[in-house]
């Protein structure tokens, strides 16, 4: 049945689509049957005083030609007299000449746009209606599309940082085309999911699913008016996409072409074979254990013949697997245009990246993006818009991904075992039979693998994703049957589809181990790890769908009044989503009802009744009644500033909410699960085969809610140069989900239900200024800065009440890092002997000594106090743009402060087997290395030194710079020739970094050592306008 109705669907958008293609033809068919004539139409564009505008865009021929006027305000063009002529110019209204009913005035004046009230600033709400900026009482920010455009990223989420004041992009860690960044709005408002929700077209989808290209516009909804109207997910923030859609009269073509390097930044360094066989040494001595390496090994590691070496192999991983640089490519074709019957907006985009991998198969991404949207003028009142939309991305790389790739570089030792076996080495020793053309690895007795043969011949990995998403939906414009009425109807078909494929080779490895015979000469053995296994084909190792459905109705009026202006919406929301695999297909339904009132444009008051249901709550508990409300007062219409010259735009503004949340709410929270085999249950079986509790469900497991105030002001400024805007917020997040591990200490495991336990206090400011001017005729400027500062403590959890003060999350941020305060080393810092005890397994001279806060004699865990915490308190974006005679520059550099690092990654804890990095050699030793800031080095666990404490806490504050962008802009006014401009481009994304932190990347603080490093991109390219 449900395919039924998705070929119903698909084939009533292909039929929508062939209408609205072929509605120009028509017209363009009726037009023929009568020649109509070509006439030269001249004109003078002023504005309403009658000053000359220069440089006026005036487009004719269905927005296929475009002429300029000249310092005089003149233009002179040819077209049939039945056209239409649509001029534009930067900060005044549209005009339309319709040369059929009247034909041109010889003089046309342009009228200056409202501030904030056209219909670019017209913000379209989740229920269908539509307010304008000045009419706002809800805090919505804005990014700029343009400026997402400079940056050459695979993934969109990293172009949004430092964008907008209270949007906080925290960068990942990954592969190409998996360093996707986590996205949050004014900070953590809960101990448990904080990410913000993604709406595109009006459904939730993921924003890295799409080109910037693609987006007309984004919006950050931020306080609870702007929340309230998308649901059940919506309270930790909503980004807002809208994608391009047609405009009437207008023709555009532009094709874009871009390709660049990525060079690394910070790789880890470390320590060649020489030098760790002798740090091992030191190690061994540390443990009370004879030297491993004799001088004779040490002789051999200096002079190593390379990886190769049987007895004496020399390794910098880094150097043999990894190249200096990915690659970037990326092009792009966007169609865009129509009439007043029908109007369209195509883009198809490619983008693809070669990966770091030097040895065998080097990763490869290639994607492609599509996407229609066409809008079609059926009757005065019914219109109908059909969007189609596709993602097509394939990955491929060899038997290790990056993950896996820089797990073994950054832990293997670099004397860890040959690359390659020579045939002739291995002949005959111990029974083993080899010819010349065998394929024979090296392994050690703790690595059985080798990692130059899992890259080389390992084999291949394959992963294919795909998504289309549908859209259809109906307006009613019914004011001819009652003034301000409208009525709206969406429906959306998502469909998302993820397959993996592998094939493993494994070819014979073997360790090689020295011994004395009975003559006392040197022996060498060779003991097989691994056998050969040649597969012959793929597996499908992940085979999953995901499937969205949704749909909106809602029904508006909007009127006025004398002064008096009034609109009110009433919508409904529903969507569904069905994946593969043991999870829960989740509802969610949202009714509204939203009343607007402002008077004589000086007071709006806005207000919002909702009620949330989710599935995700047992039945009788699955609806929750939202509220929210907000006023605004424009000073700059009151008659004391209207007059005023340098305040141009003046509006205080308030609101409250009080909004449910279900994101914390997991799989059937709600009931008791059982599992039978790989199933999941929710009852015992009785008698038969066995089932086993896998949680204790809690019926009255309650909806979480946030109490929210935003009070804020916005302006504009000494002739509209100035604009700026600063937003308080006050949020109390209540009834929040988690396990009371307090309450149940004496349970554990799968008998501890979730209940309704917490609470966290977020608040903070996010602000934005802005200053636009120019110099000259020639010389324009931009300079932007934006900050969010968020500052949340828990209230309540689960938690002992009568633990030491510093010991408590009660009190302190939800991403407070505890751990143990460091006092130094012993023997270095402080002494060892009358120190009290450590239960952190042995510890000697050189371990980290640890403060004993409660002054018991021991050191455990009830000494462990705050170090730190995880998320930034203050996110700040700066950006620079100038523009002279056509060339242009936009500079943006992005700060966070307030956040600490935790350094304990393999780069930095040297202990064990595992290879050393540069740092040992900084490890304190009391005569080797006296002045040593480090640990000792020991070939234990180092239990004791590796765990969270203050040792390892670093400030993680940055600056950096993350774009920049050089153009040069070639206008075309002369109407001869192909295109009507072309923009030459270089762009470089995170050329630089300021921090504390000078080893790794301060932001990615496991790049290079976990997976792909941080790079930097530099682009050139052309955008060509037809």
């Amino acid at each position: 049945m449900k395919n039924r109705y998705r070929i119903l669907f698909m084939g009533l958008l292909t039929s929508l689509f062939l209408m609205g293609v072929t509605a120009n033809a028509k017209a363009q068919s009726k037009n023929n049957k009568k020649k109509v004539p070509v006439i030269e139409v001249k004109a003078r564009i002023t504005d309403t005083e009658g000053k000359p505008l220069s440089d006026v865009t005036v487009m004719s021929g269905g927005g296929a030609i475009t002429h300029y006027t000249d310092i005089n305000g003149d233009f002179t063009l040819k077209t049939k007299a039945n056209g239409i002529l649509l001029i534009e110019a930067p900060g005044y209204k549209d005009a339309v000449i319709n040369l059929q009913e009247g034909g041109c005035p010889s003089v046309i004046e342009l009228e200056l746009e409202g501030l904030y009230s056209t219909e670019r600033d017209r913000y379209e709400r989740g229920d269908g209606g539509k307010t304008y900026q000045s009419d706002l009482t809800a805090a919505i920010g804005h990014v700029y599309i343009d400026r997402l455009k400079t940056m050459p990223e695979l993934q969109l989420s990293n172009t949004l940082q430092g964008q907008a004041a209270g949007l906080i992009a925290i960068a990942g860690t990954g592969g190409i085309g998996y360093d996707n960044s986590t996205l949050y709005i004014r900070g953590q408002h809960n101990n448990g999911t904080n990410n913000a929700i993604v709406i595109i077209d009006g459904i939730e989808r993921p924003i890295d699913d799409i080109l910037p290209e693609e987006i007309e516009s984004i919006e950050i909804l931020k306080d609870a008016p702007a929340k309230i109207l998308y649901g059940a997910q919506a309270t930790n923030g909503v980004i807002l996409v809208r994608t391009k859609r047609g405009e009437a009269h207008k023709r555009i073509i532009r094709f874009g072409v871009e390709y660049g390097v990525q060079p690394t930044t910070r790789l880890p360094e470390y320590m060649d074979a020489y030098n760790y066989a002798k740090l091992f040494n030191e190690a061994r001595e540390n443990d009370g254990m004879s030297p491993f390496y004799t001088e004779n090994d040490l002789k051999g590691y200096r002079n190593s013949s390379g990886v190769n070496d049987l007895l004496y192999p020399n390794v910098d991983y880094y150097k043999e697997f990894l190249r200096s640089q990915n690659t970037f490519r990326k092009a792009t074709l966007e169609l865009n245009g129509g009439n007043k019957k029908a109007t369209y907006a195509v883009t198809v985009g490619y983008t693809g990246s070669a990966g770091l991998e030097k040895v065998g198969d080097r990763s490869d991404l290639n994607r492609i993006n599509a996407r229609g949207n066409l809008d079609i003028h059926i009757t005065d009142f019914l219109s109908v818009a059909a969007d189609v939309a596709a993602r097509v991305e394939k990955k491929d790389w060899g038997a290790k991904d990056g993950a896996g790739l820089f797990g073994e570089i950054s832990t293997l030792r670099p004397n860890e075992y040959p690359f390659v076996i020579s045939p002739s080495d291995i002949h005959g020793n111990d029974g083993i039979a080899t010819d010349e053309s065998s394929l024979i690895f090296g392994a050690s007795s703790r690595k059985s693998n080798n990692l130059y043969s899992d890259m080389a011949y390992g084999g291949n990995t394959s992963e294919r994703y795909v998504n289309s998403q549908t859209n259809l939906g109906l307006k009613f414009d019914l004011n001819e049957f009652v003034k301000g009425l409208t009525a709206d109807a969406y429906m959306t078909f998502d469909n998302y589809s993820y397959m993996r494929q592998e094939l493993r080779n494994a070819y014979p490895t073997y360790s090689i181990d020295r011994y004395l015979d009975d003559n006392g000469d040197e022996v060498l053995r060779f003991t097989e790890r691994k056998k050969l296994d040649l597969p012959k084909k793929q597996s499908i190792v992940s085979d999953n769908t995901y499937r969205y459905f949704g749909w909106r109705a809602n029904v508006g009026y909007e009127n006025s009044f004398g002064v008096h202006g009034v609109s009110a919406n009433a919508a409904f929301r529903y969507t569904q989503e069905e994946a593969t695999g043991d999870s829960q297909d989740l509802k969610d339904a949202n009714f509204t009802f939203r009343g607007n009132y402002n008077y004589d444009k000086r007071y709006m008051v806005e207000g919002t009744l909702s009620a949330i249901g989710s599935n995700k709550f047992e039945q009788g508990n699955q609806y929750f009644f939202s509220r929210a409300i907000g006023a605004a007062w424009l000073l700059s219409n009151e008659a004391f500033l209207k007059d005023a010259k340098n305040v141009n735009f003046l509006k205080l503004k308030a609101s409250y909410g009080h909004l449910g949340y279900a994101g914390n709410t997991g799989f059937f929270f709600y009931r008791t699960n059982w599992t039978k085999g790989d199933k999941v249950e929710f009852r015992p079986t009785i008698g038969g085969n066995v089932t086993n509790l896998a949680r204790w469900g809690n019926p009255d497991l309650d909806w979480e809610y946030s109490n929210e105030l935003n009070v804020g002001v916005e302006g504009v400024f000494f002739g509209n140069r100035l604009s700026a805007e600063i937003n308080y917020f006050h949020e109390l997040r209540k009834n929040i989900i988690g396990v009371n591990n307090a309450k149940y200490a004496a349970v554990g495991g799968d008998f501890v239900p979730y209940e309704n336990i917490g609470e966290v206090l977020n608040q903070g400011f996010d602000a934005y200024i802005n200053w636009n001017d120019k110099i000259g005729r020639d010389f324009t400027y931009n300079v932007g800065f934006n900050v969010t500062y968020t500052k949340n403590k828990l209230r309540k959890s689960s938690e002992f009440g009568d633990i030491e003060e510093y010991r408590k999350a009660i009190g302190r941020p939800t991403s407070t890092i505890f751990g143990w305060e460091a006092q130094g080393l012993f023997g270095k810092d402080v002494a060892l002997e009358g120190h009290p005890k450590q239960i952190f397994g042995s510890y000697q001279v050189g371990d980290i000594a640890y403060a004993d806060l409660n002054d018991d004699k021991m050191i455990d865990d009830n000494d462990k106090k705050s170090i730190g915490q995880s998320f930034p308190t203050t996110t700040m974006g700066i950006d620079v743009a100038l523009n002279y005679k056509g060339i242009g520059l936009y500079v943006l550099g992005t700060a966070t402060a307030g956040i600490t690092k935790m350094c304990t990654s393999s780069y930095y804890w040297n202990s064990g087997l595992n290879g050393y990095s540069v740092l040992a050699a900084d490890r304190y030793h009391p005569a080797n290395n006296p002045e040593g800031t480090q640990p000792r080095l020991t070939t234990k666990s180092a239990e004791n030194n590796q765990r969270d404490s203050s040792f390892w806490a670093e400030n993680g504050s940055f600056f950096r710079l993350k774009n920049i962008e050089l153009s040069y802009t070639l206008t075309n006014k002369s109407g001869k020739g192909i295109g009507k401009n072309y923009k030459f481009f270089v762009r470089g994304t995170n050329l630089f970094v300021l921090s504390g932190i000078k080893d790794l990347d301060p932001e990615r603080i496991l790049s290079g050592v976990t997976n792909y490093p941080t790079y930097r991109t530099i682009t050139g390219g052309l955008s060509i306008n037809f």
